[in-house]
């Protein structure tokens, strides 16, 4: 049950660490006929310096709108009407389109989904390098090679595939290009938008060592997100767990996998086969995801949870601290866990 008098969680904070990044109320909006959709609703989410934070959820639940709403790169007509969001003590919101272009890339850089399809077709790679260096800065395209030939090292990859076209290179390797691009001006912050999706596992996990070895050299912090959980419990600090626009879970990524408190997260992880142990048959999660023009009153989980009362669907749950010590917007945590 939820602590007594346990105060409503305004900030998803990482803790006392040292706060690189503090989303606070986020809200983005669409406008539709007669009205608008919010894509985004309230979502506050803080990341520390040099922690990975997985942020997960189903397709459509906002990922995505957070982390390009992050970098103000939202595409019309969608709107940041709420909220604010903190660099390193700097409002993102508030700067001027010359301040973004310094912002994005050297302070925070993103890695798309479909990663290895952002290459353009008919340039060479280290053109696209060299493209890149100049459009963030004077550069001569000499020092822009020898700074491409580095990361290209960095990410495992010969630097002779400067060189090549995208279509000479396999999946695994222009997905390792575009993260070499990502971190070729050492950002602080690296957002990883679904970037292995389409990799096969083996290549998955390749690609993740490889993250995982780079950020503890380079000491950036990482926002992942995926609708897969048994890649973040390998891979994150703590992980967020978004549904219908909203956090609904958030805590440390071994907890969390451990004793999920959310019944969406338990759907979650029982709709991922273990690779490992006991056979278990799938569960899944009934239902589909709600309409978000008219999303359903009190729990927007309610609809499609096994454990939903009458209190689900008239009171909204906030994101409190429960008994776990975990943060969790549900009436009931950890009691279908």
């Amino acid at each position: 049950m939820t602590v007594a008098n346990a105060p409503v969680v305004t900030s998803v904070g990482a803790g006392t660490g040292d706060v690189l990044v503090e989303i606070e109320g986020l809200v983005v909006e669409y406008p539709v006929s007669g009205g608008s959709v919010r894509a985004v609703d309230d979502v506050s989410l803080a990341i520390r310096r040099g922690e990975i934070v997985g942020l997960a959820g189903e397709s459509g639940c906002g990922k995505s709108t957070v982390a390009h709403s992050l970098l103000r790169i939202l595409k019309p007509p969608g709107e940041i009407t709420g909220g604010r969001v903190v660099f390193d003590g700097q409002d993102v919101l508030a700067l001027a389109p010359k301040q973004l272009r310094q912002f994005r890339w050297r302070n925070v850089s993103i890695v798309f989904q479909s990663a290895m399809n952002s290459l353009n077709p008919v340039m060479k790679v280290g053109d696209q390098f060299v493209d890149m260096f100049k459009a963030h800065g004077h550069v001569r395209k000499s020092d822009a090679l020898r700074r491409s030939a580095e990361l290209m090292e960095l990410v495992g990859i010969d630097p002779s595939r400067l060189r090549a076209y995208p279509h000479e290179l396999s999946g695994g390797m222009r997905q390792r290009v575009v993260i070499a691009m990502a971190l070729a001006l050492n950002p602080e912050l690296l957002v990883m938008d679904e970037p292995t999706t389409a990799l096969d596992v083996v290549v998955q996990r390749e690609i993740l060592r490889e993250i995982e070895v780079l950020q503890r050299e380079l000491g950036f912090a990482v926002l992942f997100i995926t609708h897969d959980l048994s890649l973040l419990v390998e891979f994150s600090d703590r992980i967020a767990i978004m549904y219908a626009g909203k956090v609904v879970e958030l805590g440390a990524a071994r907890e969390l996998f451990d004793g999920p408190l959310h019944p969406y997260t338990v759907g979650l992880m029982q709709s991922f086969p273990p690779l490992s142990g006991e056979r278990l048959r799938l569960t899944g999660i009934p239902g589909s995801p709600p309409d978000l023009r008219d999303p359903p009153p009190g729990c927007r989980f309610h609809p499609r949870c096994p454990r939903a009362e009458r209190r689900c669907s008239t009171d909204e749950p906030q994101l409190t601290a429960s008994a776990h010590g975990r943060l969790a917007a549900c009436h009931f945590p950890g009691e279908v866990a």
